[in-house]
């Protein structure tokens, strides 16, 4: 990487300066601006009230920065150097001394004292271990941490560094979501709803934002600089789109009603970061059609430089709108009618019907599942382009059903009926596990999804290296999809579980990743790294099947899971919890192992058919060969 030209020096301060002049304007307009203190009522000063708004701001600039630097290392250009690591390292110590310091500001806020009152008054402790506000930055300031030890460390062999990447920039993606998960959309009417809509779009805005300032601070004097830039185009038009819905999401959970988007002041900063986003249309607009062509024709590369400079400028001045409108009280809505307080959500009663027609969409899974529609279908296109006339290699259909297939499944499960009333009712639980965790992961894994990677991108191996061939060593699979079960069921997690939006997403994402892992090493529709006997595969399946009947069987006839979360909710409608948990253990049990049974069969028939063409091929093959000698003699 070479060093920046000189006139960077005067891009990075002008791109400062309209962020915080935009926040500073976007807080006196939507009143965040600091007021005359009354006199008796409790004050944090204008150092708090100031303070936090900037620090804030610098806490964002960081993470944006930190995930944009270590995904140009990673997806970007994975050849680059230790300088990019190096620079997303310090990028995260700053990223993790802004969060403690606003944690410092936000207990200040939150006491209504000075800081250094609040310090002194040994709440702190408590505030971070039990506040949410204090839990989400202490995690932030940890996994920031984190993310520099990694970054500034050495990593040693060229493989274990491919591994530590991606892992750091996993890290960094998740660690700017807890602020999401406890600001103002948590408090919203449809609190679930809000928070993962503003979850996506945080995640959507870090690669977005990051992703540029990389391409611009660190990639733009390297000789792939190109490459990078039609990699970036595509993510950044995903990622548009996903800001786009995420926001436009969000807004209309908070308003409720379209006229408050000009009746409030809320609603008037919500159409100012509407605009912001038009601008930045427009300049991706102006990138596909100007300036990538020109780099890809070898004409130059400072128009894309000076665009992307200016389309930086206005992506600082949206973060500080964004942290403005964080601090802009929006206006009170009414709750929905017959609304449940500890769902968040009204939720009528359960027939087959509503299961059908309820929606509750997650705007996080739908992304993600839209991404991987996507990348499926590049592969086969990429595919289609490369296969001549009448070649036989061209991707079959039936495959690339059931990748839709199952992704229609996992959207379902996620977004549709089973999951509205999954909180809510243990069977519907029970219904919504058995789709992420068997039916739609082995309707994925038929898509054979690596086979398609391998001819699309001639010489990658998505399983290679030490990390790729334990993942998919067949006891470790194992152990990975049988667990989870148990854990969640057997010792009370569940309990916990349930009332947690954020503990109920972390389980859904393990039950379903672990689901498709295992069934590509049992399936054995994906060449994999290390052969694999079917003999195996029919032993882990078998192993699979009977600690699904365990666990499913302990809960079947064991205590009531979760009685505490059911009895707090007070459904009207609500149906026998005993006979409920029941149905559940038999409905999501029975499901499983069916599909794990039927895998099971299709591997034993399969085992068999080779065993008995390879009994008749050598018969054959003599046949064969007696013709040709007989007519030549």
């Amino acid at each position: 990487m070479t060093h920046p030209p000189r006139h960077r020096r005067v891009v990075d301060p002008a791109v400062a300066a309209t962020a915080f002049a935009v926040l500073a304007l976007a807080l006196w307009f939507g009143g965040g601006r600091p007021r005359p203190a009354i006199q008796g009522l409790p004050s944090p000063g204008a150092l708090t009230t100031w303070g936090l708004p900037v620090v804030r701001l610098v806490h964002d600039a960081c993470a944006v920065a930190t995930v944009g630097v270590l995904l140009a290392a990673v997806v970007l250009a994975p050849a680059s150097g230790r300088a990019v690591m190096r620079s997303a390292g310090a990028w995260a110590l700053g990223w993790a001394a802004s969060a403690a310091v606003t944690e410092v500001l936000t207990l200040s806020d939150f006491l209504g004292l000075p800081p250094g009152d609040a310090l002194r008054s040994g709440a702190l402790s408590a505030f971070l271990f039990y506040i949410p506000q204090g839990q989400a930055f202490l995690t932030v300031t940890v996994a920031a941490l984190m993310v520099a030890a990694g970054s500034l460390l050495p990593h040693g062999p060229r493989h274990r560094s491919a591994l530590v990447r991606p892992a750091l920039l996993a890290v960094a993606v998740l660690a700017v979501l807890p602020p999401a998960y406890v600001g103002h959309s948590a408090s919203a009417a449809d609190h679930n709803l809000a928070v993962l809509s503003l979850m996506a779009h945080v995640a959507a805005v870090a690669l977005w934002v990051g992703g540029l300032y990389a391409l611009v601070a660190h990639l733009r004097a390297a000789p792939g600089l190109t490459v990078a830039v039609r990699r970036f185009s595509t993510l950044a038009l995903g990622c548009f789109a996903a800001v786009g819905t995420s926001g436009a999401l969000n807004a209309w959970v908070r308003l409720g009603s379209l006229p408050l988007l000009w009746q409030s002041r809320y609603g008037l900063l919500v159409l100012a970061k509407v605009a912001a986003l038009a601008v930045l249309c427009w300049f991706g607009w102006r990138h596909r059609r100007r300036t990538i062509g020109a780099m890809e024709s070898g004409v130059a590369r400072a128009p894309f430089l000076r665009l992307a400079c200016g389309e930086i400028a206005v992506m600082a001045g949206t973060l500080g709108l964004a942290v403005a409108l964080g601090r802009t009280p929006p206006p009170p809505t009414e709750a929905a009618a017959h609304q449940h307080d500890a769902l968040g959500y009204a939720l009528p009663a359960l027939t087959p019907g509503t299961l059908a027609t309820e929606v509750r969409p997650d705007p996080i899974a739908l992304l993600l599942l839209a991404a991987a529609l996507a990348a499926y279908l590049a592969g086969v296109r990429r595919l289609s382009r490369a296969a001549s006339p009448g070649d036989g290699e061209r991707w079959p259909a039936g495959r690339t059903a059931s990748w839709v297939a199952g992704l229609v499944v996992l959207g379902y499960a996620t977004s549709g009926g089973v999951a509205a009333y999954a909180p809510a009712v243990f069977s519907a639980h029970a219904a919504q596990y058995a789709l992420l965790g068997a039916v739609g992961p082995v309707l994925l894994v038929f898509g054979a999804p690596v086979t398609l990677w391998r001819r699309a991108h001639p010489g990658s191996e998505p399983f290679a290296g030490p990390a790729g061939r334990a993942l998919s060593h067949p006891v470790t699979v194992l152990a990975l999809y049988a667990l989870p079960y148990p854990v969640l069921y057997l010792t009370g997690l569940f309990g916990h579980a349930q009332p947690s939006l954020a503990l109920r997403l972390a389980a859904q994402a393990v039950v379903t990743v672990t689901a498709v892992l295992f069934l590509t090493v049992a399936a054995g529709v994906d060449p994999l790294p290390h052969a694999i006997r079917p003999q195996v595969r029919a032993w882990i399946l078998t192993g699979a099947i009977a600690v699904r009947a365990w666990t499913g069987l302990a809960v079947l006839a064991g205590p009531p899971q979760a009685p505490e979360w059911y009895a707090a909710l007070e459904l009207p409608w609500a149906p026998d919890r005993a006979a409920d948990q029941q149905l559940g253990a038999l409905l999501g049990t029975g499901a499983t192992v069916a599909v794990l049974a039927g895998l099971l069969a299709l591997l034993l028939v399969r085992q068999r058919a080779a065993r008995a063409g390879a009994v008749s091929g050598p018969g054959r093959i003599r046949q064969t060969g007696r013709g040709p000698s007989s007519r030549g003699r």
